[in-house]
């Protein structure tokens, strides 16, 4: 009957540290998806960024040239 015991609290004692390596897991997991989101979102920032400041070399770069030609 003690060897029986001894089982259930070997597996017991396993199935504890199942357990915290589930909810270790888990853990990281949300922290990941929210670093993933904030990646996100700092990408389309900085494509946004990317997009305003191009947006506005090609108008500089229109301005020079009306100024070339004009001017």
């Amino acid at each position: 009957m003690s060897d029986i015991y001894e089982k259930l609290n070997i597996l017991k004692s396993n199935l504890d540290l199942i357990k915290k390596r589930i909810d270790s897991t888990k853990l990281e997991n949300q922290l990941l998806k929210s670093q993933q989101s904030q990646l996100v979102t700092e990408k389309s920032e900085l494509i946004k960024k990317n997009e305003d400041a191009k947006n506005k070399l090609k108008a500089i770069l229109e301005r020079i040239n009306n100024i070339g030609t004009h001017g």
